[in-house]
């Protein structure tokens, strides 16, 4: 199935030798989009999540901040898929992150993070599965 991809820049880059390719991926069969984030991004924005939001009681303990957390779902050690139900949380929590201005490794770029807001808006009606590859 050909997919329309979005990566952020890290995604992009080729890693550095001896270093994983790895990607967390949100796919969304029915359009046929998914977006590719690498999972040190993807754990910069779980760390703020935790830290700056659900810490601060800014938003809800939502599932992906969940399964990272407590690694279970997509980031348990089998890496099973998971679908995300709680989409209308997760964007208002993601809404609150500020990206980094300047690239960054480890770091997700503050319009990574606007893209990534924007492809979760765009395809919140369909069902999203977030999984690592």
């Amino acid at each position: 199935m050909n997919f329309l991809e979005y990566k952020t820049a890290w995604a992009k880059k080729l890693p550095p030798y001896g270093a994983f390719d790895d990607y967390v991926i949100l796919e969304v069969a029915s359009s046929k989009e998914r977006f590719l984030m690498r999972p040190a991004e993807f754990d910069f924005l779980a760390r703020q999540l935790h830290m700056n939001c659900w810490e601060k009681k800014k938003s809800k303990y939502i599932q992906m901040l969940r399964e990272w957390n407590e690694c279970t779902g997509f980031a348990d050690l089998e890496e099973r898929p998971s679908p995300l139900f709680d989409l209308a949380d997760t964007i208002e929590a993601l809404k609150l992150l500020e990206g980094c201005t300047q690239l960054e490794y480890s770091k997700m770029a503050d319009r990574d993070l606007h893209e990534f807001v924007v492809f979760l808006e765009r395809n919140q009606e369909f069902q999203i599965v977030i999984r690592m590859e």
